[in-house]
């Protein structure tokens, strides 16, 4: 069984301004919390089967695969280590969407995270006890921190996590 995990924050820019800076695969490093490095594997930089590595200071690396690309809206990318899951999950996705903020000239990153994990009954106690918030913080952190970069157009300091969270929903 499939869990999801949402949340969003507002971006202080038109959804097509944007867009445009998401198109760039490479620059997740700068809003991603804990991401060192993205570097792109694949021919295509973009679309559907574009895909990347990222680093993580505490995870290691991990591919991303784009498997939706949803023109001027959005991607959902696949979690993944080479053909198998990424670790800890045996299934995971990721989606990013713009859409209309409350503001004019402002939009609003959704994320969200879908995800099985391995075990059956002990995988899904794991995700209620433990493994869940983990997830939940990382799908707000990776929200409210694009935002912010979109605001400064410079990497995230992720020491201002804290502060930055009040702006997620």
């Amino acid at each position: 069984m499939a869990t999801t995990v949402r949340a969003a924050a507002p971006v202080p820019m038109p959804i097509e301004e944007a867009w445009e800076r998401f198109r760039d695969l490479t620059l997740a490093r700068d809003y991603v919390p804990g991401l060192t490095d993205t570097v792109i594997t694949t021919e295509k930089t973009e679309g559907v089967g574009a895909s990347r590595i990222v680093s993580h200071k505490q995870f290691g690396d991990m591919n991303e695969t784009v498997v939706a690309w949803d023109e001027g809206q959005g991607i959902t990318i696949r979690l993944h280590k080479g053909d198998g899951p990424a670790k800890p999950f045996k299934e995971a996705h990721f989606r990013y969407e713009f859409r209309e903020g409350q503001k004019p000239g402002a939009c609003q990153i959704h994320t969200a995270m879908t995800y099985v994990l391995p075990g059956g009954p002990f995988g899904r106690l794991l995700d209620r006890l433990f493994l869940g918030r983990i997830f939940e913080r990382n799908v707000l952190d990776t929200a409210v921190c694009l935002a912010e970069n979109y605001r400064t157009l410079a990497p995230v300091d992720h020491s201002k996590l804290p502060e930055l969270r009040k702006n997620g929903f």
